[in-house]
């Protein structure tokens, strides 16, 4: 964040100091929630976010990378605002953004990155305003939470949600992927390393093998860890979702 920035905010520190009704959730809530930037976190979260939609509507603000991930999201379960890079406050990009998110109302505003973005609060206008602990966000934030993602499904009160029921994929193109995975099973999912081709040699898998290299294409190379049975690779964001899809998993 540039001075100018950091000055500007400084001074509009004041208008957050307003009180709120007393804390409770409603029957049909409005959240703007703003995800880790780091996708393998994204995913970690999900059951949470998941579990905030059974109060309401959500609006999710992710980066633009996010998209070959969850295109394949339940359709019209979130309503999702993509960003370039996140947008500070006096430039052309902040006030364009903020006349739009301006036409819908919110009651929550949750920052889920762990050094929360202090241009969020100025972006929407909600009247409470959720992040993890700091003293240095309070104003801007007047509800803090200790204790990372469980203290917030502890105060919000709500199940977790199994992630894979966000996911839904086109049976056809299923068939048309499946069509071109090897044929012997189990299959594994290959997610490779530089590491991890002699890791796999060693591993003396008894089945086909997927390969996914670092460039393919991230949409189909979801829809292959899908119809595999286990995930090798290292500790990623595709671990991640081959957690979610309740894969075996073997990391490197």
């Amino acid at each position: 964040m540039n001075l100018i920035c950091h000055l500007y905010l400084k001074t509009q520190k004041h208008k957050f100091y307003r009180p709120f009704k007393p804390i409770g959730v409603g029957r049909r809530e409005s959240f703007f929630i703003a995800p880790a930037e780091d996708i393998k976190e994204f995913f970690k979260t999900l059951p949470f976010i998941a579990g905030i939609r059974k109060l309401g509507s959500v609006v999710l603000f992710v980066p633009e990378v996010f998209m070959p991930y969850v295109k394949n999201f339940r359709l019209n379960y979130f309503q999702i605002i993509f960003y370039k890079e996140f947008p500070q406050v006096l430039t052309r990009e902040f006030n364009t953004l903020k006349k739009e998110i301006k036409k819908i109302p919110f009651k929550w505003l949750i920052e889920l990155n762990h050094r929360a973005n202090l241009n969020l609060p100025n972006l929407v206008d909600a009247e409470k305003r959720v992040t993890f602990y700091d003293k240095k966000n309070f104003p801007y934030y007047n509800i803090l939470i200790k204790g990372g993602i469980e203290a917030l499904v502890n105060f919000f009160q709500i199940p977790l949600v199994d992630p894979v029921s966000l996911f839904r994929f086109n049976k056809l193109e299923l068939k048309g992927i499946l069509k071109g995975l090897p044929q012997e099973q189990p299959r594994l999912f290959f997610n490779e390393a530089d590491q991890g081709v002699k890791e796999l040699e060693r591993l003396e898998w008894q089945g086909g093998i997927v390969y996914h290299k670092k460039n393919d294409d991230v949409e189909k190379g979801l829809k292959e860890l899908y119809l595999c049975d286990a995930y090798f690779g290292p500790d990623d964001e595709f671990c991640e979702i081959a957690k979610i899809f309740k894969k075996e998993i073997i990391t490197i």
